[in-house]
């Protein structure tokens, strides 16, 4: 793939790797600022407040009545996905989906435009 560069013509590989590099520089000099490091903090301080949340309303549900209603509706789901009913209907909904995606990139396929050769579009 090593092409020579045609006379008058720029050098885009060169500029694109001034680009990646100089896209680099910025990246990293603003993800070592101060203020970059003082947002980390407090995101993370809030990510932690979040999740010991989180933790104490999820405890608090599975108390609940609402909590034991839904792991007892769970287990049923649970035990009908056993059983194979999920699997079939899925199975079934998954072929009509993969049948119709195939027959639409045949349409697609079929109207595609012909290249001409040696013709520039």
């Amino acid at each position: 793939m090593d092409q020579k560069q045609p006379k008058n013509q720029p050098d885009l590989g060169s500029e694109f790797r001034n680009l990646g590099e100089n896209l680099k520089n910025i990246f990293h000099s603003t993800w070592e600022s101060e203020e970059a490091q003082r947002f980390r903090d407090e995101l993370r301080a809030g990510l932690n407040e979040l999740g010991r949340s989180m933790n104490e309303t999820a405890s608090d549900f599975r108390e609940s009545e609402s909590g034991q209603r839904l792991r007892k509706e769970t287990e049923e789901i649970k035990e009908r996905f056993q059983s194979g009913e999920f699997e079939s209907k899925a199975r079934s909904e998954l072929h009509k989906a993969l049948k119709m995606i195939n027959t639409e990139l045949k349409n697609v396929l079929n109207n595609w435009p012909e290249e001409d050769d040696g013709e520039e579009v």
